[in-house]
């Protein structure tokens, strides 16, 4: 709605008319009847005046309904977690650029921008030129400190931090510049999670506490147990010896019943394979792939909102983690593109092999590809 709309809405709701509301502002009424029609506006040092008028905000006056402002942006921040859900950040990209230029001041849209526009081109590899590259890396970066200045003192700018120390220290290796973001964030003793129960009582504390122990802690330490792992100082025994702890963390805090983790669990166990068939243990390799399928089985067909079994995770369920999959492919289509990796084998070694075939016959029925 225009200032001009918005000024005739009010006078109208009031039953004031052109003629008073000129007369209180010491302007003519065909002034009034010219800022309605929107053939002209008024002069930005009588909006106070105006606003005093209506008994309004000066935000009000100019259309900006802040209540309504923070549903809109949960609306469009809901669709960019269905896209993200999907793997679909080319669409996110689309979407969220015609939405800036709505908000072109909102933190969370420029910092889920830029993660789309980092996914799509720097994970997904569709940058595929140095300048395609330069140009991209350019607009996150722009993007993320925007998304900074217009955060309140309050806010959590984290993710916004997040995708910015991605940028310098995955992409460009500018670890000065990393440094700096990454020592500005809290320790791993001090965080969000281990604080937000303190502030709530019964169930509610319980809950905090369980999601922390649930999704953050659970994240945390595969990410660590991963990069721990692709270290190249480890014999293929070691890193076997390190996934398989993290398995049993995994299975440890979920009770046995992984339900969500059965994702992470099954490309543990797809890269474990990898690591035994360089052993030359065939059998153990064929042992862990279909282990890996099981896993992906049992993610990609898990119910909505599945509840975790064991009792420390009592509140817990699958809804309560929104998912950001970095490309639209299944666990399915993960384990299946190991397999066929050229450099892995598995085709050539098991050539032939009734067992393996059996397992190549199920996955290629589940492939999207």
């Amino acid at each position: 709605m225009t200032i001009g709309a918005t000024i005739r809405q009010l006078r109208q709701e009031q039953d004031v008319t052109q003629e008073q509301l000129a007369e209180a502002l010491g302007i003519t009424s065909r002034s009034v009847s010219q800022w309605e029609c929107d053939r002209t506006a008024p002069d930005i040092s009588q909006l106070p005046a105006l606003a005093n008028f209506f008994n309004v905000t000066t935000d009000k006056l100019l259309g900006v309904d802040i209540k309504r402002k923070e549903d809109e942006v949960k609306k469009i921040l809901k669709q960019v977690n269905v896209f993200q859900e999907q793997g679909d950040h080319e669409s996110t990209v689309k979407y969220l650029r015609e939405q800036i230029k709505i908000y072109p001041n909102e933190p969370e849209l420029l910092t889920h921008l830029a993660s789309a526009l980092q996914t799509f081109y720097f994970h997904q590899g569709k940058a595929d030129t140095e300048e395609l590259k330069k140009e991209k890396s350019d607009e996150i970066i722009t993007l993320c400190e925007r998304a900074l200045k217009y955060y309140k003192p309050t806010d959590d700018n984290n993710f916004t931090k997040q995708v910015l120390i991605g940028q310098y220290v995955y992409y460009l290796h500018d670890k000065e510049k990393g440094e700096k973001l990454v020592m500005s964030l809290p320790n791993v003793y001090c965080t969000r999670e281990r604080f937000l129960a303190d502030l709530y009582e019964g169930k509610e504390a319980l809950a905090r506490r369980q999601s922390a122990l649930l999704w953050s802690m659970t994240q945390m330490m595969h990410r660590l147990f991963w990069e721990i792992s692709r270290d190249d100082s480890y014999t293929y025994e070691q890193k076997i010896e390190i996934l398989k702890a993290d398995d049993a963390m995994t299975e440890l805090i979920t009770g046995g019943k992984p339900n969500f983790f059965h994702g992470k669990l099954s490309v543990n166990a797809a890269t474990q394979a990898v690591f035994y068939l360089k052993l030359g243990d065939k059998e153990k390799a064929l042992d862990t792939l279909e282990a890996a399928y099981d896993h992906a089985d049992s993610y990609e067909t898990r119910p909505s909102a599945e509840k975790y079994a064991p009792c420390w995770l009592s509140e817990m369920d699958d809804d309560q983690i929104k998912v950001l999959k970095m490309d639209t492919n299944t666990n399915y289509d993960t384990i299946y593109d190991i397999i066929t990796k050229p450099e892995n084998k598995f085709c050539e070694v098991f050539n032939g092999s009734e067992r393996f075939e059996r397992l190549m016959e199920k996955l290629k029925e589940k492939i999207t590809k």
